[in-house]
């Protein structure tokens, strides 16, 4: 079985922009008050905020708040489904941001 690259969000929709077998590039727009749901990240992911927003991140009961200017960008590491993780658009404008993940 060929595993799955693509970031998944049991409440968000994603658009697969490009794919090869080193790469997945993928759009998504998180409205405001809606929340990701619980999800896991295969690691050796970049995301990039093309509108960035307030942001609220949480790891079981722990959360934290920070507003993501445009254009910002950042690293993620694996995260388990025991992690209890999922990220929400807690701000008043929809935030849109890409996932890379490499394959390789």
């Amino acid at each position: 079985m060929q595993q799955s690259y693509q970031q998944h969000y049991p409440n968000i929709p994603g658009e697969v922009l490009f794919e090869n077998e080193k790469v997945v590039v993928q759009k998504y727009v998180v409205q405001p008050g809606e929340w990701e749901g619980v999800h896991t990240h295969s690691g050796n992911q970049l995301y990039v905020h093309l509108k960035g927003g307030e942001w609220t991140v949480r790891y079981g009961d722990k959360k934290q708040t920070s507003v993501a200017k445009d254009g910002s960008v950042g690293w993620m590491e694996k995260v388990t489904l025991e992690q209890d993780h999922e990220s929400g658009n807690t701000g008043t404008a929809p935030i849109e941001f890409l996932w890379i993940t490499l394959k390789q």
